[in-house]
């Protein structure tokens, strides 16, 4: 018996798929998900999604959402999603710049606190994906 993943964003469902044992990056730290688990709902942050399948590990870079288990099935409702073989880190890397660029901006301009979480939120998601394409080189 296998663990049945979907990773859905607010644009598209990124990601269907058969797992052996699902690991995810948590506000608590990485949570280990295998058959049987018990029911479970999880904020999840900007991180490194891993899915284990005979033997073979694939990583998904995920921003900040929730995750469901329930029965085998473990539902990632998240802002944003990508393989890390998808990752190009020099778009990447310039995205960032620009994200931290627009942060110092707003802090200066003492913009909307809703909107410098916004920018926050994007430069964690950002560094979230460096760090997992660096670990998969």
């Amino acid at each position: 018996m296998s663990l049945t993943l979907e990773i859905i964003t607010p644009d598209e469902k990124v990601l269907t798929t058969e797992a052996d044992q699902v690991i995810l990056p948590t506000e608590s730290g990485e949570v280990g998900i295998l058959t049987g688990h018990i029911p479970m709902v999880t904020q999840v942050v900007a991180g490194e999604l891993k899915v284990l399948k005979d033997g073979k590990a694939d990583y998904i870079a995920v921003d900040h959402g929730f995750a469901k288990v329930l029965g085998n099935t473990i539902s990632v409702l998240t802002e944003a999603a990508v393989d890390v073989e998808d990752i190009d880190l020099g778009e990447v890397e310039s995205a960032q710049a620009r994200a931290l660029d627009a942060l110092k901006l707003a802090e200066a301009e003492g913009a909307d606190p809703a909107e410098v979480e916004r920018l926050e939120t994007t430069v964690r998601y950002l560094i979230a994906q460096k760090l997992a394409k660096g670990r998969r080189r």
